[in-house]
């Protein structure tokens, strides 16, 4: 009985081995690979799909162009064509009026005033002389950092500060815990990579931010991650990879792009 066992033992082994080994298993590999994500280089520029929320992180270092045009929107395809973009996405919120909703100051210009609104919660603080980049509360925030260098915008909830999950930014928000299309900009603290990243599919803060610390781009890394005007504004735009556009052709006011 005991060889009878043992004989038993190494044809399980043995069976194993066979189907791991076999094409058969291939699929399984393939299909959660495709699950998890893809990474390819675009030039100097990372790209990131993920299958879950349909999501696209596009990585790169520098600045990036913002693009405010209250009187005449712009589509993503135009705005590229215009200032020789080959990422674009679309930016922070905007009144029906089309101007910007919230403090916008660029580069010493004064656009529109702070606005008390729960799903503002933050400023987007971009200084192109250093390259730094930071997603400071209200609170901690005032006029006196405007420079010529920088650009300043009122945006939120923030969603991942240094890789921890907002939820009190998240629960205040309006919308932050029901299910819409997003937008985001994000940075990693060790590299000076920033991130556009959109979703083609909707979910709440939350749940995408849960998924966003679980992706391999971000291993290793302290991630930070505002909201930016998601819903029907969602968009994006890439020059060498059409298959990733998204809405296009709408107009719209304020609209990101890099080079």
């Amino acid at each position: 009985m005991k060889r009878l066992k043992i004989i038993r033992m190494l044809l399980s082994a043995a069976i194993l081995v066979s189907l791991v080994s076999c094409s058969g298993y291939v699929p399984h590999l393939k299909s959660a690979e495709k699950q998890v994500g893809k990474t390819f280089m675009d030039g100097e520029t990372l790209v990131y799909n993920s299958d879950l929320y349909d999501m696209t992180i596009v990585g790169f270092k520098g600045g990036f162009k913002f693009i405010y045009e209250p009187q005449k929107p712009l589509t993503l395809q135009e705005a590229a064509d215009q200032y020789a973009l080959n990422y674009v996405i679309n930016g922070s919120y905007f009144e029906d009026s089309r101007v910007h909703a919230g403090w916008l100051s660029a580069f010493g210009t004064h656009y529109t005033p702070l606005k008390d609104d729960r799903q503002l919660s933050h400023m987007v603080v971009l200084d192109t002389s250093v390259g730094y980049i930071d997603f400071p509360g209200l609170d901690l925030w005032d006029s006196s950092m405007t420079s010529q260098t920088s650009l300043e915008f009122q945006a939120g909830p923030l969603v991942i500060d240094a890789n921890s999950v907002d939820t009190l930014s998240i629960n205040t928000s309006i919308n932050g815990k029901s299910s819409h299309l997003r937008t985001f900009l994000a940075y990693t603290a060790e590299d000076g990579m920033k991130y556009f990243i959109i979703t083609r599919q909707t979910g709440p803060l939350d749940k995408m931010a849960e998924h966003l610390l679980s992706l391999p781009v971000f291993k290793g890394k302290t991630l930070s991650l505002i909201n930016l005007d998601g819903g029907s504004s969602t968009a994006l735009y890439s020059r060498k990879h059409p298959e990733m556009n998204f809405n296009v052709n709408r107009p719209l006011p304020i609209l990101l792009g890099i080079r």
